[in-house]
């Protein structure tokens, strides 16, 4: 069973569309969104309405997948941190409720987002690893469960722009990306600066 944190935006829709639609690959996939709301990002409105399409436009297709939900509400905290460390706490806990002989959760990051300077500070103290090393081995399935997160996107070396080719565009249509939930890109957010940096708006 592949575990995907799916979040509606460009990335991990494209990530959940290969896997769905991969006929070589005999795994199950469950998608987990996770709804985290905050005062300082907007982003949460438009991904809870993306993720219910994009869900629905996936099984008009006839497409064979788990899916399930959770809401985290930080609201008046200033600081709500780095939203894949809540994402790893909830793959645990999706993990010790699934099926399957092996199971794997895969992070919808890119080529680019490691490049990102915080990121690659992270990624250079193996953060996100360690953190998903020590909650598996507090799972009673830890023999069932990988304690290896996987990155397909970075490993295919998929970017943003062969993404958005490939994919249909109906679907990318579904996606939201803007961290900040403005109706065009803000100019500030990671998300919108990477899509205008290959000319898509």
């Amino acid at each position: 069973m592949k575990v995907l944190m799916f979040s509606g935006g460009v990335d991990s829709t494209y990530l959940a569309w290969k896997l769905l639609t991969e006929k070589s690959d005999p795994e199950g996939v469950h998608l987990h969104y996770v709804s985290i709301r905050n005062n300082c990002e907007n982003i949460w409105k438009h991904e809870d309405v993306a993720t219910k399409k994009i869900v629905e436009y996936f099984r008009k297709q006839k497409l064979k997948f788990e899916f399930s939900t959770s809401i985290f509400e930080f609201f008046g905290f200033p600081c709500p941190g780095f939203d894949s460390d809540l994402l790893l706490v909830v793959a645990q806990k999706v993990c010790m409720n699934v099926y399957g002989h092996k199971i794997s959760v895969l992070l919808g990051w890119t080529p680019h987002d490691i490049q990102r300077p915080e990121i690659m500070d992270r990624s250079e103290r193996h953060v996100s690893q360690n953190i998903w090393h020590s909650l598996v081995q507090s799972m009673a399935n830890r023999d069932r469960v990988n304690d290896e997160l996987s990155f397909p996107l970075i490993d295919w070396n998929i970017t943003k722009d062969i993404m958005i080719k490939e994919m249909p565009k109906e679907l990318l249509d579904l996606t939201w990306s803007c961290r900040f939930g403005v109706d065009s890109p803000c100019g500030h957010c990671h998300s919108c600066n990477e899509r205008k940096s290959i000319g898509i708006q």
